[in-house]
């Protein structure tokens, strides 16, 4: 298969958003934590309380 499209980057030297990280992420890498950290977040907000409306 041949992908003819424009594939979607995103912008170069963004740096993973886990405190402490360096990583730079890949502009292929749409994610804003890197793959260490990625799972780390999702365990944080899934552990969030839920605020009561």
């Amino acid at each position: 298969m041949v992908y003819k499209g424009k594939i979607k980057t995103s912008k170069k030297r963004r740096v993973c958003r886990f405190s402490g990280c360096e990583q730079i992420l890949s502009v292929y890498n749409p994610e804003v934590y890197c793959h260490v950290h990625q799972q780390f977040a999702m365990m944080q907000i899934a552990s969030a309380p839920l605020i009561a409306r």
